[in-house]
Parts: structure tokens; C-alpha cells; sequence
């Protein structure tokens, strides 16, 4: 560029020169050489003076083209209106959003923002109308904080907003609080939802304002935007809980295995990726030595094979997941040098603040990553499968604990029952041994029939335990009871006065069921035992609240302090039982008046309608 300058200023003084040098040859009949040398000359000097005006005009010329010229820096604040960058950001919110209380939140303070309100609440509505405890946003003196609560779901509030036609209000309006002294006013809007109101929308200003139409047509697109995002926030929790029905309803209940593996495909299928594994360290049961348990979902419908971390791949993410606490995401996985994912997440199996109890990994060779709200959503799903490890892993000790228990029942009824009974008869069998021997056949005549009569009772008592322990929990516990008393009518050959109610409308678990069963078949065995009566009645109902059962007799009763200790030990058993179905276990005897059992079981509250 220089040397063109230069080139065009020689050519410039070239043709100046020869210009002049001409003019003064004709127009003053110079010789060519002094025309020449004149001509020239006055070139230079021209060319001089030009060059000099040029440098010192060219500055100022160039400073005034670059001010003209140069680009203006603008910023997006300066082009975007306010109200547009503002519903810009709410659309972001309601995206990244997964609770109806996120978006309520991201309206209320929009609201402001674009209002210049000082404060706004939000007042949920039932399926009935009737108003719920409001969500409030803003600054709000904090001792009207509590009562100003109270009213904004007060029902008088609601009725007086109901009639309202004109949507604002200033002092004295219900929904303004009453501790606030300067002048106040509020705007109201509704909110709806797939044509349904399921809110009014308050914002408060400090004195009384107007809203111009920008700012009511923004809050009438942004209302709008909220409802139709509460509507698809609602179809996602929907999709989310006939997924979860789906995780436990598709499978039987007891096999675990089944429900992991469930959980699984329905990840694998609602997220897209190649593939989900479930990794848990020591397996569905902790034991002496644990097995590490994978379970795998890989992509049905993908050309190529699907690749999955080994199990030391595994091992690894586990202890990294162990050791952070909260999830992993790996982009760009390479191995020996070969990229094998292009997205990796583990998400830890942990519910609440219990230790995670394995982790949940998803791969995919897509380059999408995982958004917030998907992570979320993992973060949920792996919490209800920790729990159902979880309560598997307690339902093995349930169960442990629960024959453990039975166990020493059993030994405690062997001992106390069979055992003093063997006691007895061996005693019997050393004293017939020494009545034979001294030819006393009268006493052992009568030891003989006493001998017999206890084995009768011993074989009647053992054939009813394996009849109690063999029959289940039936369905319909009037016919159970009406059962277990017929077969105490036909081994004591005493009547049964049975007085009923219609105990369908009971419902026990079976448990519970067979505790009460239990009971009863102990009462009838300690009558037929100990009692001598000639009458029994049989009283189940409700009575004040509670499922109640009465068991009384007629026989010779008894003393607490000279209770024989088979009669004790069944007056032991029976109320053990009572307490761990949670009833109240009561006997009333006295000597030669009878005896009163009552057994009463709480029953559940039920709301009239």
C-alpha cells in the first residue's frame, strides 16, 4: 500500500511538471529548456505544499471517519424490553422447573419485578373451591406474617373474593393486613388450569397504583404460560406415578429381583439410552459373605451391540459415588485409549439420610447430556428403589425376628404345658412303682385312673396345638370363631352361648386375625381345663370404639395368688398375645363367681360422611 502512495505522488508531479512546462512554452515563448526548468520547479513546489496540507489535514479527517465508523457496543438490556427479558427468564424457570411450588414462586416474583409490587401471595384452591394455606412472596412485616395467613384462607376471605367483581381493593380490603398502617392496595388475578381456577394471584403495592396495559397483558400471557406448565407438570406426575405402578403392579410383590429389573426398563425406555445398570455391592441380603448384584436394561432397538462397564468399571464409580455422596456425570469416557461413552451418570441408591446401598448407572452415545430436571427425576426414582432394598433387607429381619419369637413361645408352652405334664406323670409312675411293690392296689388303682385321666388331657392339649398352628387366618372371622367354638362344644362337651355382630365390617391384617383366634382357643382350653363350668358365652362387637371380645364362665373361678401354673402360664400366653396386636387384655375372677375375659382392640377412626 506504501509503495503505491508513493508510485501515484512521482506520477502526480510527473504530469504536473509537463503540464507547466508546456503552458510556459506557449504562453510565453519560452525555450523548451527554460520552460522546462520553470515549469518543474513551480511543480515541486506545489507537490510541497500539497503534501504538507495533506499530513496535517489527514488526522483530523481520520479521527472524524473512525468516530463515525466505529461500531457501537450494544448489549442485549439495552435491545430487549424489560417485560421481554423478563418472560424470557420466567420460560427458562418454568423449563427447568419440577414442583408446582416452583412455578408459583417464579410467577410470584416475576410478578413483582414487572408490577414494582412490594409483596404478592398466592391462595390454592381445592377440587371444591375452597381455599388452601397461601403461599406468600414478598416483604411482609413478619408480625403480620401469621395472621395475615390465617386470613388469606380464612373461608369469610374466600366468600368475600368470590363475589368480588372488580379484582383489586384498597384499605380495608380482606386480604390486605390489617397490621400494615399506610395506604395500601391490592390486584388480583386467577389462575386456571386445563379450564379449571386453582388459584387467585395477589400483589400488593405500598400505596395505591394503577397497572398500565403492557404490564396487564404481560400478566395475562405470563398466568397463561403458568397454567399450561402446572397442566404439563401434572401429566409428567402422572406419567411418573403410573410408572411407579407400573414398577410394583407388573411384578409380584416378593420378588425384588423382578421389581429392580422393572424399575430398569422403564428408565432405560422413558430416558433413551443405550443402556441402565444397577449395581449393589453386597446384594439384596447382607450376609457373612455378600455378592455383588448387577442387573442390567440395554437398548432394544440399537444396530450396533451395546457396550456396558465391567464390574470393575463399576467398582470404581461406586467407591468415587461412595466417597462424594451425591451423583457422578462423566462425559467423553475413554478406555485403553478408545472413547466408549459419550454421557455416563451414576446415580447413588440412598433414601434420605440412610447410606446408599448401591448406584444406579446410565450410559449413552449420544451427545445429549442429562438435563437437571432428568437428574431429579433419577434422584427419585433410585431413592424408591434404596427403599425397597431397604425394606426387603428389613422384612428378611422382620421375618428372622418373628421365628425367633414363635421359637420361644413354643419353648416356654413346652415347658410350662408338656413338660410339667411328663414331670407329673414320671412322679405317678414312681409312686405306682411303689404301690405295686407294697401291695397297695387300692392307691394304685386310683393313681392309674389319675394317671389316665392326665394323658387324656396331655393328647387333647397337643392334638389342639397342631390343629392352632395348622389353621390359617380365614377370611371371614365370624365363621372362624363359630368354628374354633364348636370344637371347644365337642372336646368339653359344654354349650356356647354365642352373641355376635356382623364382623364383616372388620378388617384385620391376618396377623392380628390369628393373635385374636389364638386367644380365644386359650381361653376355651383354660375352661375346659381348670374351670368346671356348665355355661360359657362368647361375645364379639363393638363397644365404644373398639372391637371387643368376652369370653365368660360359670365354673369355680379362681385367686390371682393361687392360679396353677398351666392356668398361669395360659393367662401369660394370652395376654403377650394381646400386646403385640396393640389390645388390652383384662380377666376378672373371683372364687366360685365365675371368670370374665375381655380382650378390646382399637379400631381406626373413620370420618362420617
Amino acid at each position: 500500500m506504501k509503495n503505491e502512495l508513493v508510485r501515484a505522488r512521482y506520477a502526480t508531479f510527473a504530469l504536473l511538471g509537463l503540464v507547466l512546462t508546456f503552458y510556459l512554452a506557449i504562453a510565453f515563448a519560452w525555450s523548451p529548456w527554460v520552460a522546462a526548468l520553470a515549469g518543474f520547479i513551480t511543480a515541486a513546489v506545489l507537490a510541497f505544499v500539497l503534501e504538507i496540507w495533506t499530513r496535517l489535514s489527514a488526522p483530523l479527517k481520520f479521527a472524524g471517519l473512525t468516530r463515525r465508523a466505529a461500531p457501537v457496543k450494544i448489549s442485549a438490556e439495552s435491545i430487549i424490553h424489560p417485560q421481554a427479558r423478563a418472560a424470557l427468564l420466567l420460560q427458562q424457570q418454568f423449563i427447568e422447573a419440577y414442583s408446582e411450588r416452583d412455578i408459583l414462586e417464579a410467577i410470584l416474583g416475576t410478578g413483582c419485578d414487572v408490577l414494582s409490587a412490594c409483596g404478592a401471595s398466592f391462595v390454592p384452591f381445592d377440587e371444591y373451591g375452597q381455599p388452601l394455606p397461601a403461599l406468600v412472596y414478598g416483604e411482609v412485616p413478619e408480625t403480620a406474617m401469621q395472621n395475615w395467613a390465617t386470613r388469606l384462607r380464612a373461608p369469610e376471605t374466600r366468600s368475600v373474593c368470590k363475589n368480588c367483581q372488580v379484582l383489586h381493593g384498597g384499605p380495608g380490603c380482606v386480604l390486605i393486613p390489617l397490621e400494615i398502617n399506610q395506604p395500601a392496595s391490592v390486584r388480583c388475578f386467577p389462575l386456571k388450569t386445563a379450564g379449571r381456577e386453582v388459584g387467585a394471584l395477589n400483589y400488593f403495592f405500598e400505596k395505591s397504583s394503577e397497572i398500565a396495559a403492557p404490564e396487564r397483558v404481560f400478566i395475562a400471557e405470563m398466568l397463561q404460560m403458568a397454567g399450561k406448565a402446572l397442566e404439563n407438570l401434572r401429566t409428567r406426575d402422572q406419567e411418573m406415578t403410573a410408572l411407579r405402578y407400573l414398577q410394583t403392579a407388573s411384578s409380584p410383590q416378593s420378588n425384588l429381583t423382578l421389581l429392580l429389573n422393572s424399575l430398569l426398563e422403564n428408565v432405560q425406555r422413558a430416558l433413551d439410552t443405550d443402556f441402565a445398570l444397577l449395581y449393589l455391592p453386597v446384594g439384596l441380603q447382607s450376609g457373612i459373605t455378600p455378592a455383588p448384584l448387577l442387573l442390567s436394561a440395554l437398548r432394544s432397538d440399537s444396530p450396533l451391540p451395546v457396550e456396558t462397564p465391567d464390574q470393575n468399571f463399576l467398582e470404581g464409580l461406586w467407591q468415587s459415588v461412595l466417597k462424594s455422596g451425591h451423583s457422578i456425570s462423566l462425559e467423553n469416557v475413554t478406555l485403553n485409549q478408545r472413547e466408549m461413552w459419550k454421557v455416563l451418570l451414576a446415580v447413588p441408591l440412598a433414601w434420605r439420610e440412610e447410606s446408599p446401598a448401591g448406584v444406579m448407572v446410565l450410559g449413552s452415545n449420544s451427545s445429549q447430556a442429562f438435563a437437571p430436571r432428568q437428574r431429579a427425576l433419577l434422584e427419585m426414582l433410585t431413592a424408591q428403589a434404596a427403599l425397597l432394598i431397604q425394606n426387603a433387607r428389613l422384612m428378611v429381619q422382620v421375618e428372622y425376628q418373628a421365628v425367633v419369637d414363635e421359637r420361644a413361645r413354643l419353648a416356654r408352652e413346652i415347658h410350662d404345658g408338656l413338660a410339667q405334664t411328663l414331670a407329673f406323670l414320671k412322679i405317678q409312675s414312681s409312686q405306682m412303682q411303689n404301690y405295686l411293690s407294697n401291695g397297695d392296689m387300692e392307691r394304685l388303682s386310683a393313681t392309674l385312673q389319675s394317671n389316665y385321666r392326665t394323658l387324656s388331657d396331655a393328647y387333647i392339649d397337643a392334638r389342639q396345638a397342631i390343629d392352632n398352628l395348622r389353621r390359617v387366618p380365614s377370611s371371614n372371622l365370624r365363621d372362624w370363631l363359630r368354628t374354633v367354638t364348636a370344637d371347644f362344644e365337642q372336646s368339653a362337651g359344654i354349650k356356647v352361648v354365642l352373641a355376635d355382630d356382623d364382623l364383616s365390617v372388620f378388617e384385620f391384617s391376618a396377623n392380628v386375625q390369628a393373635q385374636l383366634i389364638r386367644i380365644v382357643q386359650e381361653a376355651y382350653s383354660n375352661i375346659r381345663k381348670h374351670a368346671r363350668a356348665s355355661h360359657v358365652w362368647l361375645m364379639a362387637g363393638e363397644r365404644g370404639g373398639a372391637f371387643v371380645i368376652e369370653v365368660r364362665d360359670d365354673g369355680c373361678g379362681f385367686a390371682p395368688e393361687r392360679v396353677e401354673s398351666a392356668a398361669r402360664y395360659g393367662l401369660r400366653g394370652m395376654r403377650e398375645r394381646a400386646e403385640g396386636i396393640g389390645a388390652d387384655f383384662q380377666v376378672v375372677s373371683r372364687p366360685n363367681e365365675g371368670t370374665t375375659l375381655t380382650l378390646s382392640l382399637l379400631l381406626p377412626l373413620k370420618e362420617k360422611i
